[in-house]
C-alpha cells in the first residue's frame, strides 16, 4: 500500500513539475534568461528571485538543490520540495480551523428500519460528505462521527451524531432514509475531555469483511440492543464513537486490485500444490465475504470506546467484538498517543476522524457499518431510551405559510397556518389527554389577535387555556375577562335608563327564550 501511495504521490508532483517547466519553455523562459539588456536583466532577476524563493521553501523541508545545476533543474527540484510542503500545511490549517456540531439524534417511537435501509444511510453519508479530488488535496476530507451514548440515571440511553458546522440538513436527510421521523436536535451539553479510550481495528486485510450483515436480517432485534444493554451493565458514562472519514473513489480500484491479487493467489496456491485440490469451504466463504467489500462505499473508520477506566473500555469492546465474519476485530491501546501525548482528546471531543488513516485495518464497507450504529428496536425495553411520541409529518403543499413566519404551528420546513377564509368556517381538534388540543387553541388566538379588525371569544371551562391565552394579547389590544368561577363583574337589566314596562317585557321575553312556558313562574 505504501508503495502505491508513493508512485501516485510522485506521479502528481512530475505532472506539477512538468507542467511548470512546459510552460516556461513555451514562455520564452531560455530566451529571457540568455537575453542581455534591460528586458533580458529584468527577467532574469524574476528568475533568480523566484528559484531563490522556491530553495528557501525547499531547505525548510530538507531538501536543497545545488548550485551548479542550471535554472530550470533547480526550479523544478524547488517545486518537487515545495509543493508537498505547501499541500501539508494547507492541510494542516484548513483541519485546525474546521468547526464540527455533536447533534442528538431524536427518534420517533414507531421508526423501524430494516438492514439493507440502514446499509442506505451510510451510502447516502458518503457520497454527500465525499470532496472533490483537488478539495481533498488542498483542504482534506471533513469526517462525521456517529455515537451511543449511556448515562446511569435519569439521562438513560440515546444516539449522537457530530458533523461538520453547516451540514446538519444533509446529514439528517441521509439518516431520513432509512428513519423518515428522525430529527437531529442541539446536544444540551457538552463532551469533555476522554478519561480512557480503547480502539478496535481489523486484525486482518480490509478486503474481509468483520460484519455480516446476514445476521443482521435473519434476527428481529438489531444488535445495538445488546450493546445497550451491556453499556447499561457497567454502570458509569460510557460511549462508544464511529469516526467516519469517506474514501476517495480511486480507493475503490485500490480495493479491487487487493480483492483481485487474493484471489489470483488462492488459484495459484491450489494449482502449484504437488496435488491438484480443490479450493476449500473457508477459502469460498472469505471470496464470497469479500465481495461485500467491492462496488460499496468504503469509509477509513475509527472504531473508539470511552469511559472513566480501561476496564470498562474492554467490557464494551467484548460486545463489538462479539459477532464476526471472515475478519475479526482487535483492541489497540491508546497508551501512548492519548495518555501520555493526548493526541485523542481533542479528536473525540471534535468527533474526528485520524489524520492519517489505516489504509489496511481501517477500512469498513457501508454494509459492515449498518451492524455497529443503528436504532434500537422499538420493543426494545431494557435500557431506557428516550424517543419522540410525534411522527415528523410535513405539511400538504396547498398549507398557507405566513410571510413573517410566526404561523399556528410548525412543521419540519417551517411555519404553517389555516388561511384566514377557511378560519371563519368550523375547526375540530380531536385528541387525546395531553396531545396539544390548548396548545393549538393558544396558537390559533395568538396568530388572530394580532390581525387588525378580528373579534376573537374564547370559552374555556378549565381556565388554564384562558390565561394562556390572555398572556399572547398584544399590548395595544382591549380585552376583558369573564371568570365565572369568581365573577367579580356584572349587569343588572333593570338599572337600563328606559321605561319600567319595557324592561319588564324584555326581561319576561329573554326567560322564555331560556325556557318553556311550563318552568317559567313570575312572581309579582
Amino acid at each position: 500500500m505504501l508503495r502505491f501511495l508513493l508512485w501516485r504521490l510522485l506521479g502528481l508532483l512530475a505532472v506539477i513539475a512538468g507542467a511548470a517547466v512546459l510552460s516556461w519553455f513555451l514562455g520564452g523562459g531560455p530566451g529571457k534568461v540568455l537575453r542581455v539588456g534591460p528586458t533580458g536583466v529584468a527577467s532574469h532577476a524574476l528568475a533568480a528571485a523566484l528559484v531563490i524563493a522556491c530553495e528557501r521553501l525547499a531547505r525548510t523541508v530538507g531538501m536543497w538543490a545545488p548550485p551548479h545545476l542550471s535554472v530550470p533543474a533547480r526550479l523544478t527540484m524547488a517545486l518537487v520540495a515545495g509543493v508537498p510542503a505547501l499541500i501539508t500545511c494547507a492541510r494542516v490549517r484548513a483541519r485546525s480551523r474546521r468547526r464540527y456540531v455533536r447533534m442528538r439524534v431524536d427518534a420517533y417511537r414507531g421508526d423501524h428500519a430494516e438492514a439493507e435501509a440502514v446499509v442506505t444511510v451510510f451510502g447516502a453519508l458518503h457520497k454527500r460528505l465525499l470532496q472533490r479530488w483537488w478539495r481533498r488535496l488542498l483542504f482534506g476530507q471533513p469526517s462525521v462521527s456517529l455515537e451511543v451514548h449511556h448515562a446511569p440515571g435519569g439521562q438513560s440511553a440515546w444516539l449522537a451524531i457530530s458533523c461538520p458546522a453547516g451540514q446538519e440538513r444533509t446529514v439528517e436527510s441521509a439518516l431520513q432514509a432509512a428513519y423518515p421521523n428522525c430529527c437531529l436536535r442541539p446536544l444540551e451539553h457538552r463532551i469533555g475531555a476522554p478519561p480512557s479510550v480503547l480502539r478496535l481495528k481489523k486484525h486482518g486485510k480490509f478486503i474481509n469483511r468483520v460484519k455480516a450483515i446476514e445476521e443482521f436480517e435473519r434476527r428481529s432485534d438489531p444488535p445495538i440492543n445488546r450493546l445497550l444493554t451491556v453499556m447499561a451493565a457497567c454502570g458509569e458514562p460510557v460511549y462508544v464513537q464511529l469516526a467516519l472519514t469517506p474514501t476517495p473513489a480511486l480507493f475503490e480500484a485500490f480495493a479491487k486490485h487487493l480483492y483481485r491479487r487474493h484471489e489470483t493467489r488462492l488459484s495459484r496456491e491450489r494449482r502449484e500444490h504437488l496435488l491438484v485440490r480443490d479450493r476449500s469451504m473457508v477459502e469460498d466463504a472469505e471470496l464470497r465475504g469479500g465481495l461485500d467489500v467491492q462496488h460499496k462505499p468504503l469509509f477509513f473508520v475509527d472504531l473508539r470506546v470511552i469511559a472513566e477506566r480501561r476496564a470498562v473500555c474492554e467490557l464494551i469492546a467484548s460486545e463489538l467484538r462479539a459477532d464476526g465474519a471472515e475478519n475479526r476485530l482487535v483492541e489497540r491501546g491508546t497508551a501512548v498517543r492519548h495518555a501520555l501525548l493526548g493526541l485523542y482528546g481533542r479528536r473525540v471531543q471534535r468527533g474526528e476522524g485520524n489524520p492519517l488513516p489505516s489504509f489496511r485495518n481501517g477500512v469498513f464497507a457501508s454494509r459492515e457499518l449498518a451492524r455497529v450504529w443503528q436504532l434500537p428496536s422499538v420493543d426494545y425495553l431494557s435500557v431506557p431510551f428516550a424517543r419522540s411520541g410525534l411522527p415528523r409529518a410535513p405539511a400538504p403543499p396547498s398549507i398557507s405559510r405566513p410571510p413573517a413566519g410566526n404561523g399556528t404551528l410548525r412543521d419540519a420546513f417551517g411555519a404553517v397556518s389555516i388561511d384566514v377564509e377557511l378560519r371563519r368556517q368550523n375547526t375540530a381538534v380531536p385528541g387525546t389527554v395531553e396531545q396539544g388540543k390548548s396548545s393549538f387553541l393558544v396558537a390559533t388566538v395568538a396568530e388572530d389577535v394580532g390581525r387588525e379588525r378580528c373579534a376573537v371569544i374564547v370559552l374555556d371551562p378549565k381556565g388554564d387555556a384562558a390565561d394562556a391565552a390572555l398572556s399572547a394579547v398584544p399590548l395595544g389590544r382591549t380585552c376583558t375577562l369573564l371568570d365565572l368561577a369568581h365573577p367579580t363583574c356584572g349587569f343588572n337589566p333593570l338599572a337600563v335608563d328606559a321605561p319600567a314596562d319595557v324592561i319588564a317585557d324584555y326581561v319576561v321575553a329573554a326567560l322564555k327564550n331560556l325556557f318553556t312556558d311550563a318552568n317559567v313562574i313570575l312572581h309579582t
